[in-house]
């Protein structure tokens, strides 16, 4: 049975055995955050594109709790040079360029409304080589007691059980897999049974082909769903509203709520990918289950206060 990896003093360590953690990103954006006053004035570009994407925003969390990690992702061929520039002493990046261009995902934030709006462009295709090339490096580098995130939908043309082979190829190293996606690429990717999920409100009710439950029924719901398909940890974010957390193997739900800013928030996007960062982070250093979910609720606060999602500041975080 695996044990719960440690972090010692920057170094991550699998007992006495240097481990990794690597994020995986099939479909990569640009992220774009402009003010909705901005956009009316039609001046977006002077907008900042931001090397981004799931897993990408991941790795960018725990560099910011010192926690290295190879980011592996798909990329535009004419975005790779910006792409590289994700690339730190904490983030090793293994890039796959791409025929065709990175998807642009644009937030207006500061709306009238009170809400913030998102528009996403196509991105490019990609297929069978491309994740061929994700199976050749997985294959090659990632050892038991290692981490796996796959984060984000998948691109056109790359087939739906995508997330399902790869999770498959690293359990069969003894890798801890984590599956964060929505809609087809989830539902068939956790037929694999990662060891670890992270719906949403609307992923979950997906997956149950259900309305959300009620408080009394998250319990009998969650460990169904575990049971089924052999999920060990399944946190599920709920916005403003916070998270839930089950762990199979202590046949538990616990429930927090989110952490209430205390300054101007900056953008909510990325606030997901910290929260799984977050969740990783408790389990590395062998916190409780309960101090995981709240280091998992304090780097998605720590997110809204940041124009890169991932890039958390630190000094605002929640006590």
């Amino acid at each position: 049975m695996l044990k719960t990896p440690r972090v010692i003093p920057g170094v991550l360590d699998y007992c006495g055995v240097k481990m990794k953690v690597f994020t995986v990103t099939l479909n990569t954006a640009l992220d774009v955050v402009v003010r909705e006053d901005d956009y009316k004035e039609s001046r977006l570009k002077k907008a900042i594109r931001i090397p981004a994407g799931k897993g990408i925003n991941v790795s960018r969390a725990l560099k910011s709790n010192g926690i290295p990690s190879t980011a592996i992702a798909l990329v535009g061929e004419s975005e790779e040079e910006l792409f590289s520039s994700v690339a730190d002493d904490l983030i090793s990046l293994h890039l796959i360029p791409v025929k065709g261009k990175t998807r642009s995902n644009i937030t207006l934030s500061f709306c009238e409304d009170g809400k913030e709006h998102h528009t996403r462009t196509k991105g490019y295709k990609a297929g069978e080589k491309e994740l061929d090339a994700v199976r050749d490096y997985l294959s090659e580098n990632v050892c038991e007691g290692d981490w796996v995130i796959f984060s984000g939908s998948l691109p056109e043309g790359m087939p739906a059980d995508a997330y399902a082979s790869l999770i498959k190829l690293c359990k069969l190293r003894d890798a801890y897999t984590l599956l964060d996606s929505s809609k087809l690429a989830l539902l068939r990717g956790i037929t694999a049974g990662p060891f670890a999920i992270k719906p949403n409100r609307e992923e979950l009710e997906d997956i149950l082909s259900a309305k959300f439950p009620r408080d009394e029924e998250i319990l009998e719901y969650l460990r169904k769903l575990s049971d089924n398909y052999g999920i060990k940890i399944i946190l599920t974010t709920l916005s403003e509203e916070g998270a839930i957390l089950y762990s199979r193997d202590r046949d538990t739900v616990i429930r927090l709520d989110a952490y209430k800013p205390k300054e101007a928030v900056v953008s909510s996007v990325g606030c997901g990918d910290s929260a799984v960062a977050g969740l990783v982070y408790g389990f590395l250093n062998y916190l409780s289950f309960e101090e995981c979910l709240k280091e998992s609720m304090l780097f998605a606060n720590a997110n809204l206060y940041t124009p890169v999602p991932g890039e958390l500041k630190w000094g605002k975080k929640e006590s």
